[in-house]
């Protein structure tokens, strides 16, 4: 429990860096929260949906140019999220997170790949892997 914890504290922490990264005035910060998650505060949030407000501040980050964070939990694996990306890159091209963006919304469920679990994102990596066999045919 205390991992999970610890994790979430430091999800949290991170949170605010990127509101303070970004200049975010408190109403700006709070639309964000409330739109990624229909929630007033961090706090209130479980870790999918403050991996839904990292991933919508990291947003704001990259279109005002600046450097996106990154967040891997303590106790759990960042390989398949990795490996995802960088296969999507291969076999999708430039536009490559807009496109599996898509899928995930319309095939998976609606969320955004940083939230998907384990078992998603192997469901991920098979629809990679079904795109690359055809593009080879």
């Amino acid at each position: 429990m205390s991992k999970n914890k610890s994790n979430r504290a430091r999800l949290i922490s991170m949170i605010h860096a990127q509101k303070n990264a970004a200049k975010l005035d408190e109403d700006c910060y709070r639309t964000i929260i409330f739109g990624a998650t229909g929630k007033q505060s961090c706090t209130e949030c479980d870790m999918t949906e403050l991996r839904a407000i990292f991933y919508d501040l990291n947003i704001v980050l990259e279109r005002q140019g600046k450097q996106t964070f990154r967040f891997f939990a303590r106790n759990e694996s960042s390989t398949q999220l990795d490996a995802v990306k960088v296969r999507a890159k291969k076999i999708l091209g430039t536009d490559w997170q807009k496109r599996l963006d898509e899928f995930i919304q319309t095939k998976v469920r609606n969320t955004t790949l940083p939230c998907l679990t384990q078992k998603e994102l192997r469901q991920v990596m098979g629809f990679l892997s079904a795109l690359e066999r055809n593009s080879k045919k």
